[in-house]
């Protein structure tokens, strides 16, 4: 089940941009996950509103989110579906203070380093060619975050998905 497999991958990560798994319990029909709080909304709503980024403001939030994936890719952990929409932030004021969350590990997966993977997952906008050839590793994320900072920089993405 792709939450459980989500639920795995948050127990072996500790990071500040990356949403925090306190607890994890069920009854006979649900399942109740304890997080952080990330009352910002998502970046992608923030990215609307504003229609782009300084080039200041994009690299204080790229750093928190390559800090992330360069944490979750030591810890042989690839996210594989990064995207404005699974960046959230800890607050709605200034970009200047506001934190960036990660969330959304449920096409995550564990890889070992150099090992080529074949499943074909992510967001159009944002996917990487080797993904799509269905041959890739653990940089697909670093494509994903490329696309990222363009869409901050000019306010549209670098190619139609």
């Amino acid at each position: 089940m792709k939450l459980l497999a989500e639920i795995n991958v948050l127990k072996k990560l500790d990071h500040p941009n990356i949403i925090k798994l306190f607890e994890f319990f069920q009854d006979a029909k649900r399942f109740f996950l304890v997080t952080e709080l990330c009352n910002g909304g998502e970046l992608f709503d923030k990215i609307q509103s504003e229609q782009f980024f300084s080039e200041v403001d994009s690299a204080n939030i790229m750093k928190q989110v390559l800090s992330a994936v360069h944490y979750s890719h030591n810890k042989n952990i690839m996210h594989r579906d990064l995207k404005p929409e699974n960046l959230l932030m800890d607050s709605s004021g200034s970009v200047d203070d506001m934190r960036v969350t990660i969330i959304d590990w449920g096409t995550a997966t564990e890889f070992v380093p150099g090992q080529k993977l074949y499943q074909k997952y992510g967001t159009p906008y944002y996917i990487a060619p080797e993904v799509l050839r269905r041959n890739y590793d653990s940089k697909c994320d670093l494509w994903s975050c490329g696309v990222i900072l363009f869409i901050l920089l000019c306010g549209y993405p670098p190619f139609n998905g």
